[in-house]
């Protein structure tokens, strides 16, 4: 009911999803305030949550934090998990949080990557979403695509560093939403 509310009132729906341990939760709540629990465990988070945060430009959007993923995750537990995942394949944008300092980082987005194919989600926009950058030593920026749109960001949801940049990601989505670009000719 809240989902179709949202819908209705152009609401950007927005959608955090990653590896297990990625830094979600902890990005969640540096976006949102929230203070959800964030731990270094496999499944930490296994409910949904989710908060309206209004961007700088005065843009509602709603962001969800979402189960992490594993590789190989087995069919039974896409099942169990069906709820918690439906958020993101509802959702109008994936920030598809990634662990910067991971030895297996490419894995990790391809194992990502084919549990939202397997949900039906593949077809969602993402903004991929470097995180623990203050681990690395990588420095805040932004990539964009070849059309011009935010492709990646680089950011620390521990330290705050990048933030912004995610909060500029959004607000070129809800634009997009709201006012969507007529289609080519």
């Amino acid at each position: 009911v809240q989902r179709r509310a949202r819908q209705r009132a152009n609401v950007l729906s927005v959608s955090l999803v990653g590896y297990t341990n990625a830094g979600k939760s902890t990005l969640f709540n540096a976006l949102t305030r929230a203070g959800t629990y964030a731990a270094d465990q496999l499944f930490a988070t296994l409910d949904t949550t989710t908060r309206r945060v209004f961007l700088p430009g005065g843009a509602p959007v709603v962001i969800s934090d979402t189960v992490g993923f594993i590789r190989e995750l087995p069919h039974t537990l896409v099942a169990a998990f069906r709820a918690t995942l439906e958020e993101a394949v509802q959702a109008d944008v994936l920030l598809h949080v990634v662990d910067a300092g991971s030895p297996s980082r490419t894995e990790q987005i391809a194992a990502v990557n084919a549990v939202l194919a397997e949900i039906g989600a593949a077809h969602i926009p993402q903004i991929l979403v470097y995180n623990k950058i203050d681990l690395t030593g990588d420095s805040a920026r932004v990539e964009r695509d070849e059309y011009g749109r935010i492709a990646r960001v680089w950011t620390s949801a521990l330290s705050g560093a990048g933030l912004d940049s995610i909060r500029l990601a959004l607000e070129e989505q809800a634009a997009a939403v709201t006012h969507p670009r007529p289609a080519a000719a």
